[in-house]
């Protein structure tokens, strides 16, 4: 299902659009993948001509992201990059600043501009670059910050203190397969992505009967704050008096 062209784009039109050498009535459309053919219909894919990625099914340019970042007075220069978490491909960030800045006020500005898929799972923050001998950048050492980067991760286990937080952590430890989750983990830095916040939204509405906009978790990416804004602006949501948060219990 393609058109046959950009709407009142015709040099755009011309550039992607191209006579088929297997056919010259036709016309083939140049997606930027790039293939190699090893046998009559079979096509071997090769990789990309630009820096696109596919995450979670969606094609992005990570430049994109990089000028939203840089936007943003504070941030000099910024890297987007795919990386594997979990066998799943997600993006991280990496900004060049010499300033502390808070990773919720950073997601929360980016969702203004760009879908949320395109907000990047992890953001790490640097003072320089790594560079290579030959002073191009490295992205290697790039992507083994995001390997090594501890501080990204609340490593500190808080159970739940009440009903709703108790309710959240269960439905988040379904949805991202993992346990256990703490109140102040964050949920982008803990494998959350796009397509399972979506999930999460919808489960919440469903089991707690409250709406959350996506929205919400880019301010509040906790459970801890999530709780305390679901109790703050959502008159319908209903805590039973008498409800005891289920316990559990994890081998130390």
């Amino acid at each position: 299902a393609l058109a046959s062209g950009y709407h009142n784009q015709p040099e755009m039109t011309q550039e992607k659009f191209k006579p088929s050498f297997l056919d010259e009535t036709k016309t083939l459309f140049r997606t930027g993948d790039l293939g190699k053919q090893t046998a009559p219909g079979i096509i071997e894919f090769m990789g990309r001509k630009d820096n696109q990625v596919k995450v979670n099914g969606y094609r992005i340019d990570p430049g994109e992201i990089e000028y939203q970042l840089t936007r943003y007075a504070l941030i000099e220069r910024a890297i987007v990059l795919p990386v594997q978490v979990n066998n799943q491909t997600q993006l991280s960030a990496y900004c060049q600043t010499d300033k502390t800045l808070e990773i919720a006020e950073i997601r929360e500005l980016l969702a203004k501009f760009l879908p949320v898929y395109m907000i990047p799972s992890y953001f790490i923050f640097l003072k320089q670059f790594p560079l290579t001998r030959h002073g191009k950048l490295d992205l290697h050492s790039l992507r083994e910050l995001r390997e090594t980067g501890k501080s990204l991760v609340n490593s500190n286990y808080v159970a739940p203190r009440n009903y709703l937080e108790s309710n959240l952590v269960s439905i988040w430890e379904k949805i991202l397969s993992k346990h256990p989750i703490g109140i102040f983990d964050n949920f982008f830095e803990i494998g959350g992505h796009s397509l399972l916040l979506s999930r999460v939204v919808t489960r919440v509405h469903k089991e707690l009967n409250v709406s959350v906009k996506l929205a919400d978790f880019f301010k509040v990416p906790t459970i801890a704050g999530l709780a305390t804004l679901i109790s703050q602006t959502q008159y319908n949501y209903q805590e039973p008096i008498s409800a005891i948060p289920p316990q559990k219990s994890y081998p130390m």
